[in-house]
């Protein structure tokens, strides 16, 4: 298949990347110069299985989609995956796959820390992988791929149940789902829901609300049930007001959080200490500090959850930061240099079973009772950005009967979005800027 056809299908299919933060894969496979052809198979987020269960159950299609796309990208095929997942491993060589066994350490599953690691390549910063010759996409968007090459738009997403529930469960669920009904029938909260928090997405990255009512959408790979008082909701709920008044008190510049950031560590210019510092104390405040927020990755090691001795979350001041110089219409515009990795990096990596222990999950992990066939919502909630971008624009009015896998939001034009198709056969009874709801037909 050449280039030109495999990014078509993959766009009228409506695929984003289905394991972060759900980049449109129709323009992350229109690079050029790539040698390599990346999968993302590492799974670093605790209580999150997935990707595991595809790898190990759907080998062939995920090796059958990444040999084409690969041929079309002019690349080679090469899976990363954690060695400790032999059943993985073995499921893809077994398929003809070419592996490259990982160690277990977090965050592995960031792209630029997956390269350094599989293949010794340092991204520079503010740049794409595609500078170091790589193009990377999760599991999970390969197999949608596999569905794009013939014809089958992107409708449910693979997500698992964790933490307290009754049975952590591995669903195929309809994109819009909401997620109560996933806890549901999972054996229900096993908490008092007034004492628990709920995280779409991981423990150390995902999102975390008050209530289950929120729906799945294409990068949903959890829903957590997580108590209240845990350390874990304490930081992720705390304002970030008041996370910047106890800077003043608390941060004593110790640097922790920069020892054991995994960007700084990989050779990128981020020093969340410093960061920290300009942020408490406005007259040590400048643009270039502030700058080095844009190359944080978000993946939570600065934090009180593994470095911060002091109880801050350098993690969730970058995120104001980042969302502040957005939209102020400031863009990464980083020089291109030369970058190796700390040379001390190899003994301040951090094993994911020391995270899990630190942050009290062990009780929790149990592993996922894939139910495929379990779900079937009588209304999803389909929201119209779930991908980096542009919202998109609805297609269908209030009234209309859709067919599953029909098309009923598109990108603007021109613009960096993605398709969206109805997870269910039903008629759209709500149509707003931000949401398509559609009701099962009876």
């Amino acid at each position: 298949m050449n280039k030109k056809t495999l990014i078509r299908k993959v766009f009228d299919a409506g695929v984003v990347g289905a394991g972060g933060a759900g980049f449109p894969t129709h323009v992350k496979l229109g690079a050029t110069g790539a040698d390599t052809y990346l999968i993302n198979g590492a799974e670093c987020e605790p209580l999150l299985d997935a990707d595991c269960h595809l790898m190990t159950t759907m080998a062939k299609e995920l090796v059958d989609a990444g040999r084409i796309t690969a041929e079309a990208l002019g690349a080679r095929l090469l899976f990363c995956v954690k060695a400790k997942h032999a059943e993985a491993v073995d499921a893809l060589r077994s398929a003809g796959a070419d592996v490259f066994e990982a160690r277990d350490y977090y965050p592995l599953g960031d792209e630029v820390i997956l390269i350094a690691d599989a293949l010794g390549r340092t991204v520079p910063e503010g740049h794409l992988p595609t500078e170091v010759g790589v193009v990377v996409n999760n599991v999970e968007t390969l197999l949608n791929i596999h569905g794009a090459l013939a014809g089958t738009p992107v409708t449910h997403t693979f997500v698992s149940t964790g933490g307290a529930v009754g049975r952590p469960t591995l669903f195929r669920a309809p994109i819009g789902t909401n997620a109560r009904e996933l806890l549901e029938v999972s054996g229900g909260i096993g908490i008092d829901p007034a004492d628990a928090v709920f995280v779409d997405g991981g423990p150390m990255m995902g999102r975390y609300s008050d209530t289950p009512d929120f729906p799945v959408t294409k990068t949903t790979k959890g829903i957590l049930v997580l108590p209240r008082d845990s350390l874990l909701a304490t930081l992720e709920q705390m304002p970030v007001e008041e996370m910047l008044k106890r800077a003043r008190v608390c941060c004593c510049q110790c640097n922790q959080c920069t020892v054991a950031c995994s960007r700084y560590l990989v050779g990128m210019g981020i020093e969340p200490h410093k960061i920290m510092r300009a942020m408490a104390w406005a007259g040590t405040r400048n643009g270039e500090v502030l700058r080095m927020a844009l190359l944080c990755s978000e993946c939570n090691l600065c934090s009180a959850l593994h470095a911060c001795p002091m109880g801050l979350s350098p993690r969730r001041v970058n995120q104001q930061i980042k969302k502040a110089l957005r939209e102020s219409g400031v863009t990464p515009a980083f020089v291109k240099k030369e970058a190796s990795p700390h040379p001390l990096r190899e003994y301040r990596l951090a094993p994911s079973g020391r995270i899990k222990e630190r942050l009290g999950l062990s009780v929790y992990d149990r592993e996922s009772v894939f139910e495929p066939d379990l779900l079937h919502p009588s209304e999803v909630r389909i929201p119209l950005k779930q991908h980096v971008g542009a919202p998109s624009v609805p297609v269908v009015e209030e009234g209309q009967t859709v067919a599953s896998g029909a098309c009923i939001a598109l990108p603007p034009e021109g613009v960096l979005g993605a398709k969206i198709h109805a997870s269910i056969d039903g008629n759209v009874v709500s149509v707003t800027s931000g949401m398509v709801v559609l009701r099962r037909r009876e």
